[in-house]
């Protein structure tokens, strides 16, 4: 069973996997930027994407699990939002992806060396100018929720080496409430990257 049709299968499970709500996190930091196009890299349901086109962002969400992509597309159109959706593997999109000003990457664990690429990708989608968004469960939530392995957890260290060459305006630990009711800590970067 390939990544995508599990995580289909889990959503079908309920009617909402997540909690609808944007990371609050995310609200500060937008609210300190002037709207402008935007991609949430595996989005999910889209709770940050409908956000930030509800703040007025130009949204690219992208996803692998057309469940999740749907039930995003049936709330932004209820809403008379317009947000592009494509259904993809999100290192498939990279690939060939255009650089954008403002991007999110909520909530995303793959293993450290995917994780890792996954950071030189993201060197090239943003916009000289853009702002990076990130926020993962830190190592710190090991064993209270999160992915139940520490090779999947992020921690400060690891986003200021991997984005050296950005200007962090938030790099910290966070306690949120997650998705099913944990209170654990989560690490939230906030990144801008120079005009070269």
């Amino acid at each position: 069973m390939s990544e995508a049709t599990a995580w289909n299968e889990r959503y079908r499970e309920s009617d909402r996997l997540w909690i609808p709500d944007a990371d609050p996190s995310l609200k500060e930091a937008v609210a300190q930027i002037a709207p402008t196009d935007a991609l949430d890299l595996g989005c999910g349901e889209g709770r940050n994407a409908l956000f930030l086109a509800r703040a007025g962002f130009e949204v690219t969400a992208v996803d692998f699990a057309d469940v999740a992509l749907d039930r995003l597309q049936t709330v932004a159109k209820h809403e008379g939002l317009a947000i592009e959706t494509i259904c993809e593997d999100m290192f498939t999109y990279l690939a060939t992806a255009r650089a954008f000003n403002f991007v999110v990457l909520a909530n995303i664990h793959p293993a450290r060396q995917e994780r890792l690429d996954l950071y030189q990708r993201l060197h090239h989608i943003v916009a000289p100018g853009g702002w990076l968004y990130i926020i993962g469960h830190h190592v710190d939530s090991f064993g209270i929720a999160g992915p139940p392995n520490k090779d999947l957890l992020i921690d400060e260290e690891e986003i200021r080496t991997a984005f050296r060459g950005f200007v962090p305006h938030t790099l910290t630990k966070v306690s949120d409430v997650s998705d099913h009711g944990h209170a654990a800590p989560s690490l939230v970067a906030v990144l801008e990257r120079p005009i070269d």
